[in-house]
């Protein structure tokens, strides 16, 4: 729970509120502004994600803050919105973060706005890469077509797949079918126990995917999932990030059966998405297994993310933690 604000200035400043499926005009307005190149930077992943991250949003003119609350520490994305001015919503954000005596901590920050933090703000912060959440971009016609050596072990998956399991159905992710979905989640959670009780997110995702299922007629998404005999062992969930970039959001499967990953990849890119140029499969969460495979895909670039912390701010702090 956040602390109470210390006194009244800090909301006469800015006025945070949570994200509810009620905001998503005003917020898929605002970031249509600045062209989207990473997954927190939508409104499928800030309302399906709000319960752990806690975010928050204000506006202030053309600009959109998002305040997040993750493990008990409070930080800011960048102000999003126009690069002219800047300094205004800097500014504000500053005094807001000093009302509530926190640091002024930015966080999911790529290249462009920690360039634009940096220029408006000289010296006053420190910055270190955060790979674990870089998301991973890649060519769509590499990954549809598999083509040459590099993509052979890939190809192999699928073409396997397809042999052993030629009664397969591909089919998109209506409405009627999100129950059967959601049953293969709930198989998919009981398979990998012990992974989400080791690594948290795991379990925070299989909460968003059922946001995700729950809200489905209001939330601009597509998914695809293949059935083996009338039961569906895979799904994908993507939306449109930006003018030639889909974001694949989600993708599930069983993974007793061999090539099926392979297979709800390859299909739903070929089938839906070859009039768009990339596709953006978010981050490997630091999981060294997630890691390799999406290594092996061959991605086109990494959309790195950054930190920022006040300069001379220690991140090890007491001070850190906000609940």
């Amino acid at each position: 729970m956040l602390r109470t604000l210390p006194n009244a200035s800090a909301n006469q400043i800015l006025d945070f509120k949570p994200v509810t499926l009620a905001d998503k005009p005003e917020l898929t307005a605002l970031l249509s502004q600045i062209r989207p190149t990473i997954v927190e930077q939508s409104f499928n992943t800030l309302f399906p994600w709000q319960q752990p991250h806690a975010y928050h949003w204000a506006r202030l003119a053309d600009w959109l803050l998002i305040r997040t609350t993750y493990q008990g520490r409070t930080s800011f994305l960048p102000p999003l919105g126009p690069s002219q001015n800047y300094g205004r919503p800097l500014a504000a954000l500053e005094a807001y973060a000093a009302a509530l005596e926190l640091p002024l901590v930015f966080s999911e920050v790529t290249l462009p706005w920690r360039e634009l933090i940096l220029q408006e703000r000289p010296g006053q912060f420190q910055m270190f890469s955060d790979r674990n959440a870089a998301n991973y971009v890649y060519r769509i016609a590499d990954l549809t077509n598999l083509s040459g050596k590099k993509y052979h072990a890939q190809k192999n998956m699928l073409n396997h797949f397809k042999r052993s399991y030629p009664e397969y159905q591909f089919r998109p992710l209506t409405p009627a079918l999100l129950p059967a979905c959601n049953d293969a989640l709930e198989r998919w959670c009981a398979e990998h126990q012990n992974n989400c009780t080791n690594f948290p997110t795991l379990r925070q995702e299989s909460q968003a995917i059922r946001c995700m299922f729950d809200h489905w007629g209001q939330l601009e998404l597509f998914g695809a999932c293949i059935l083996l005999q009338g039961q569906v062992q895979a799904f994908a969930i993507a939306e449109i990030l930006n003018d030639d970039t889909v974001a694949v959001l989600i993708e599930k499967a069983n993974s007793e059966i061999k090539g099926l990953y392979s297979a709800i990849n390859q299909m739903f890119l070929a089938e839906y998405w070859q009039d768009f140029t990339y596709v953006n499969r978010a981050e490997d969460l630091g999981l060294a297994n997630l890691r390799r495979t999406k290594l092996a895909y061959l991605p086109a670039r990494l959309e790195m993310k950054y930190i920022l912390y006040p300069s001379g701010w220690r991140q090890s702090r007491k001070g850190a933690a906000h609940a």
